[in-house]
């Protein structure tokens, strides 16, 4: 069902005040969570609809200082509710609709490359609106502190906001893209997982991470010890394996209920001392996720950069380079285990005079057609490659000469009957054949076989010689 513009506002400030009061429900005291999801809401709201949600925000704003007035039941006026909640209103929207602004370049421009950039801008970026409203909104909305319980005012605020938008901004985004379709966070990373997806292995993994935090929360609270609470830092181990082996959209899931399962036990257990550990934790292991999420993505386009560079984009062979590679390992097992090896090398015979009558996507056409015909000659061992234009080369492992003329000759039989949609196409290719010597280098065998190739193309094209016919023909002649 598709909202209407109203409805779009309203479900905004239903799910913010939801939030609001979620954040409230996981006081682990009065005023103080561990976390702040309405500023990751904010934060997601104004960068994918911009400054038009600003009244929106604001009246949640407003709404949320009246609802807590009836929370706490203090004494506060009507007037000086509403003068409060417009004050909280401008600070908490013109703070994060800047800070939004900033990114939303940015993010116009993600992709796998620059992620690590764009990591580091919305960190950034979180870090210092989240500061600047903590420290705006205290010195705003809270009168008469000391110095030291407004430096603790600020801190709790700070990290409590930072860490809302960090853990839960990206989460928002991937849900309000549908309200406000833009270009996201997540929308960029359209890479596969590497391993199989089955949602009863995410569901493992999810149960394992959130036992692993609920018995360190749990350990840290009966013993009162903040070293053992510091080991939920190393609970980002098990979100990073959940990052490589997940969707995007899974790891973002996953992390927003590590957060939420903290900020429950936190309420649970009532824990005061403790809290701020957990509050850090939170940001740090987001920090760790985000910079980890573009390692899958990267290696993605490596492994499709790597099949770029060894295959043929045309005819599905071999480059040139990659078979050279090949070719050299090739020569040292045929050294080492003293077997024969040889090459072919072939060429399409006046295939300059096919693409000028019949145009280059039939001469496209007809080269991948003689690279599947040679490859239905050739055992799984054998390496076909394009040596480029109208050129192709075969490695035959523990094949010696007179087989690899066999070979040859079957292949140059399959491609002479080639058939194509004009009638007065027809294509032969010419064989040059050489056994390698594993104690000479490539070059020479590649050298001996061009002789042949070129010996058979002088001879009247569509036929094999070996490096022997030609030795003999120069010595008859």
């Amino acid at each position: 069902m598709k909202l209407s513009v109203v409805g779009k506002h309203l479900l905004l400030v239903f799910s913010w005040l939801a939030l609001w009061r979620l954040a409230v429900l996981m006081e682990y005291a009065p005023h103080a969570s561990i976390w702040f999801p309405p500023a990751g809401l904010t934060f997601a709201a104004f960068l994918l609809g911009g400054w038009r949600v600003i009244g929106t925000i604001s009246l949640a704003c407003i709404l949320s200082t009246i609802w807590e007035h009836h929370i706490y039941n203090d004494e506060r006026t009507l007037q000086h509710l509403l003068f409060s909640g417009t004050q909280f209103a401008l600070i908490h929207s013109f703070i994060y609709g800047i800070s939004a602004h900033l990114l939303r370049g940015v993010i116009n421009r993600i992709d796998s490359y620059n992620l690590y950039h764009v990591v580091m801008r919305f960190m950034t970026v979180a870090a210092i609106s989240s500061l600047c409203m903590a420290i705006g909104g205290v010195l705003t909305l809270y009168d008469g502190l000391t110095l030291d319980t407004l430096s603790q005012s600020v801190l709790g605020w700070w990290i409590g906001d930072l860490s809302g938008i960090l853990v839960l901004s990206p989460l928002f985004v991937a849900f309000m893209n549908r309200l406000y379709p833009k270009r996201g966070l997540l929308t960029a990373l359209q890479y596969s997982s590497p391993l199989h997806d089955k949602r009863w292995g995410y569901g493992i993994k999810l149960a394992f991470s959130t036992l692993l935090l609920t018995t360190v929360v749990t350990l840290a609270h009966l013993f009162n010890s903040p070293e053992i609470a510091c080991f939920v830092f190393f609970l980002a181990l098990p979100q990073m394996w959940i990052v490589y082996t997940e969707t995007p959209f899974r790891s973002i899931l996953s992390l927003a209920l590590y957060s939420v399962t903290t900020a429950a036990l936190v309420t649970l257990y009532g824990i005061d001392t403790l809290a701020f550990i957990y509050q850090v934790a939170l940001s740090v292991v987001a920090c760790c996720v985000y910079f980890v999420m573009g390692v899958p993505a990267l290696l993605s386009a490596n492994r499709e950069l790597h099949q770029k560079n060894q295959t043929d984009h045309l005819t599905g062979t071999v480059t040139r380079d990659y078979f050279f590679t090949l070719a050299e390992h090739q020569m040292k097992q045929a050294k080492r285990y003293r077997q024969a090896i040889s090459l072919i090398l072939i060429d399409v015979d006046k295939f300059k005079a096919v693409n000028d009558s019949f145009g280059h996507s039939t001469g496209d056409e007809v080269l991948r057609n003689i690279a599947l015909e040679v490859k239905e000659s050739l055992r799984e061992s054998d390496i076909l490659g394009r040596f480029g234009g109208d050129e192709f080369m075969v490695m035959l492992p523990q094949t010696n000469e007179d087989d690899a003329v066999a070979v040859a000759e079957q292949m140059r039989q399959r491609v002479e009957r080639l058939t194509f949609p004009h009638p007065a196409l027809t294509i032969t290719c010419s064989f040059g054949v050489s056994e390698l010597d594993p104690k000479k280098p490539f070059q020479h065998a590649f050298e001996l076989a061009d002789s042949s190739l070129l010996a058979a193309k002088r001879a009247g094209r569509n036929q094999t010689l070996r490096c022997r016919d030609v030795a003999s023909k120069s010595l008859y002649n």
